[in-house]
């Protein structure tokens, strides 16, 4: 399947027709193509860089900044380590978010609060911090600038959405996928939904795996130059009753001899922000869907926090019996 290909030079430039393009090809898949989004190539080709050299450390360099040491599920997952749909994912990968100092009040009204916190480093690599920091600004602009030709598409004023990013809590992640050598993954990363606003996802030119759920069946994405794959996540479909769509997804364990790599961001507003509903325009509110239940049967919460905790409570067993399992107790996690 060719994705549909979206400019964002001409979303930001108030092009009315690519507007309503990106309103229909979310409302009708929920993925596209990003051309035109301003990320130079070279910052593309350092990320895999840098990420390649992590991921050849020796395992023990690897966990100096394990993701079970860190109740903020922040740090390195080895292989076998997370979990979609109750299945081993096969891929090891790096998770960061905002890197702030922990939350040490209000956490027992607002549990998602546990969330935030500072991100650990590789002593091996210090170059990983700055272009981590710079990835993360740079791509949270990106984002916000789509989510403002949303809200015009959707018959808003381009700020409506302004306000609950005073304070957000982008997400990203170094993903490499090796192929497993005895047939001992099922899959690369199992069937799901992305929870928070929206996705891009930068994977290797040429590399494989990636597939979207249209019609009932499975069908490929390419992994294509210079252009980010972009996807909407649950608060945002959520946010317009089902009228925008977050499509389940898939990774394929990759094939024997090779190896894939991926950055995917994940656009997420303030932890305690309420993801406002929006009123639609009459001839767009018919075609809404209603608001359904995510893969695992589970509520789709409008609050930021409580919708990103659930998904990393279920995902992540081993951390959240270390640090959170009464959290996750409560929320049915």
């Amino acid at each position: 399947m060719t994705l549909p290909i979206i400019s964002l030079a001409r979303l930001v430039s108030g092009d009315t027709a690519e507007i309503d393009r990106l309103r229909q090809v979310t409302h009708e898949i929920g993925f596209f193509y990003l051309s035109d989004h301003g990320i130079p190539e070279d910052l593309q080709d350092e990320m895999f860089t840098v990420a390649k050299e992590f991921f050849a450390l020796p395992q023990a360099a690897k966990e100096e900044i394990a993701f079970t040491d860190n109740p903020h599920y922040r740090g390195y997952s080895r292989l076998g380590e997370e979990f979609t749909q109750g299945k081993t994912d096969w891929r090891e990968q790096i998770d960061y978010g905002a890197d702030r100092p922990a939350y040490t009040e209000g956490l027992a009204e607002n549990p998602w609060r546990v969330l935030e916190g500072p991100n650990p480093w590789p002593s091996a690599l210090p170059r990983m911090k700055p272009l981590i920091n710079d990835w993360q600004e740079r791509l949270s602009e990106v984002g916000l600038q789509l989510l403002r030709a949303w809200a015009q598409s959707l018959g808003q004023a381009p700020d409506y959405f302004d306000e609950i990013f005073d304070h957000p809590h982008p997400m990203m992640k170094l993903a490499h996928y090796p192929a497993p050598a005895n047939g001992e993954a099922g899959q690369g990363v199992g069937a799901h939904h992305d929870a928070g606003v929206l996705t891009l996802l930068l994977p290797e030119e040429g590399s494989t795996g990636l597939q979207v759920q249209r019609d009932g069946e499975w069908v490929d994405v390419e992994a294509l130059p210079n252009l980010f794959i972009v996807n909407i996540g649950e608060l945002l479909e959520a946010a317009t009753d089902g009228y925008l769509v977050s499509t389940p997804h898939r990774v394929l364990p990759s094939p024997p001899g090779t190896a894939r790599f991926s950055i995917p961001f994940f656009l997420t507003p303030n932890l305690d922000a309420r993801f406002p509903r929006i009123e639609l325009p009459a001839e767009l509110a018919v075609a809404a869907r209603g608001l359904g239940r995510d893969m695992n049967d589970q509520e789709i919460f409008d609050i930021s926090g409580l919708n990103t905790l659930k998904s990393r409570l279920r995902a992540h067993p081993e951390t959240t019996r270390r640090y959170h399992s009464e959290l996750a107790a409560t929320l049915g996690a």
